[in-house]
């Protein structure tokens, strides 16, 4: 009875005092695509712990929204599998979709409903009790500045209030995992720094976030980790923390990367 005797010593056996590590809530593995023969995404893997807010960077073209696509159960693979919260999307995509909060690169409103009856769907869909959703919505309306304009068709809307919208929508299920694809595009000062403290005060109640920017300013201090891709394929990762203490900036290191194309011969442009 060796383990009994170790129990009544105060001690566990070897076996019982095994570290458990979290599992990731995010997991891309060999994540690939391609689009009339052309591959977009190569061989993507990647790991992503909960609570973390996880920049996918690059330049136009590069696959970062195709990865979103896939992450957000939107388009499938070709090839590999991406895991939320333990959940593949390639076999689990509906389970997947019930735990994450999503805005993909094309906001998926309906021209004739109404900003709050977007809300509604989302209540529906996550069936939200009536005086959690009422609250949430409310919440949610002030903090997007969008309560004056609840009962507007979304065809009279304004970029700016359907990119509002679409984060309204991916927040108000409370998700463990949001995925944004430029959520700071069409959005004015005030309200990027409104969403990134938004963002900050939901990955410290655990909730991840993996979003793609070009605004690297407005990311720099925000992210905790970023991933560089190019053409499909990642280049480059790393924690912000590394580059602070290099003395590098966010920027630097995405400039390194992927320097711009000289404009020789266009003296005459201006």
């Amino acid at each position: 009875m060796r383990y009994t005797r170790h129990a009544q010593s105060g001690h566990a056996p070897l076996c019982a005092i095994l570290l458990v590590m979290p599992q990731p809530a995010i997991q891309l593995r060999n994540l690939t695509k391609s689009y009339a023969g052309r591959s977009v995404v190569r061989d993507l893997t990647l790991e992503i712990s909960q609570g973390t807010i996880f920049g996918f960077l690059g330049p136009n073209g590069a696959g970062k929204s195709t990865t979103v696509r896939m992450m957000a159960g939107l388009t499938q693979p070709d090839n590999g599998d991406a895991l939320i919260l333990g959940r593949s999307i390639t076999t689990e995509a509906l389970a997947v979709k019930r735990t994450i909060g999503a805005v993909p690169d094309e906001l998926a409103l309906f021209e004739y409903l109404t900003i709050g009856e977007h809300l509604g769907l989302i209540q529906a869909t996550f069936v939200i009790d009536e005086e959690t959703f009422r609250r949430r919505a409310a919440q949610l309306l002030e903090l997007f500045g969008l309560s004056a304009d609840s009962e507007k068709l979304v065809r009279d809307c304004s970029y700016g209030m359907r990119k509002k919208t679409s984060l309204a929508m991916a927040l108000l299920p409370n998700p463990q995992v949001l995925i944004l694809d430029e959520p700071f595009e069409g959005l004015d000062p005030v309200m990027i720094l409104t969403l990134k403290q938004a963002m900050k005060s939901a990955a410290q109640r655990g909730t991840t976030i993996f979003l793609t920017t070009h605004l690297l300013r407005s990311a720099c201090d925000l992210l905790d980790r970023y991933a560089m891709i190019r053409d499909g394929r990642l280049v480059a990762q790393g924690r912000s923390d590394e580059l602070s203490r290099a003395g590098v900036t966010l920027e630097e290191a995405y400039f390194k990367q992927f320097c711009a194309p000289q404009s020789e011969g266009m003296e005459w442009l201006g």
